[in-house]
């Protein structure tokens, strides 16, 4: 197999540990660890990322965190609660929550990012949070409180691909989510996570 040059090894190092980060869990905070270079993730290095046990979760318990989300254009507050990674039946149960990450060159950002950052089991993570679907506006009966979360990252690491992902930025709807895919520009990592997320007032996390 030829080998890759190291800015594109990096940059498949680096889309690894982010699907693992959302896989871990997800946790909200004010006091992000420092940002690595792709911008990503707060850790570089090539160390699995544990997902916590139950009892481990449930001390990490308290009142649920909050975040923004786009639902066909509009922002919607949600709060999210871990459940057990149980793929059997979670794969029939579940609407799409798409994580869509910001380039690591904050020049090419249109605008910051909902989470900027937000903080995934101990990683800052610059992205915007898409919904397939809300309670008020169920689509073909799509909504369901339990999320499957996929990761939407660039295609790659070469320059002109960063540049036309950015241009799409912010994606606020499924639609826009597939049709930066279709043009070859974003990519889908499956990160195999679920959660529970209510849509709420956006006063709910005051």
């Amino acid at each position: 197999m030829p080998q890759l040059p190291i800015s594109h090894r990096s940059w498949l190092i680096a889309s690894a540990v982010v699907a693992a980060v959302f896989a871990a869990g997800c946790a909200n905070s004010s006091t992000p660890s420092s940002p690595s270079p792709l911008g990503v993730t707060a850790a570089g290095s090539s160390a699995p990322v544990q997902a916590p046990t139950a009892s481990q979760s449930a001390q990490a318990g308290g009142q649920p965190e909050y975040e923004g989300a786009y639902y066909n254009g509009t922002i919607v507050t949600m709060n999210h609660i871990e459940v057990p990674q149980n793929p059997g039946p979670l794969a029939h149960a579940a609407a799409d929550l798409y994580a869509v990450i910001y380039p690591a060159n904050h020049a090419l950002w249109p605008s910051p990012p909902l989470c900027n950052p937000c903080v995934h089991n101990g990683n800052a993570i610059y992205h915007d949070h898409v919904l397939d679907s809300i309670p008020s506006a169920p689509g073909h009966g799509e909504f369901n409180p339990l999320w499957h979360v996929f990761v939407i990252r660039p295609a790659n690491a070469l320059p002109a691909t960063q540049a036309a992902y950015a241009a799409r930025l912010p994606m606020k709807s499924e639609a826009e989510v597939d049709a930066a895919i279709a043009a070859g520009v974003a990519i889908e990592v499956d990160t195999h996570s679920y959660f529970l997320c209510s849509i709420v007032n956006p006063h709910a996390a005051k």
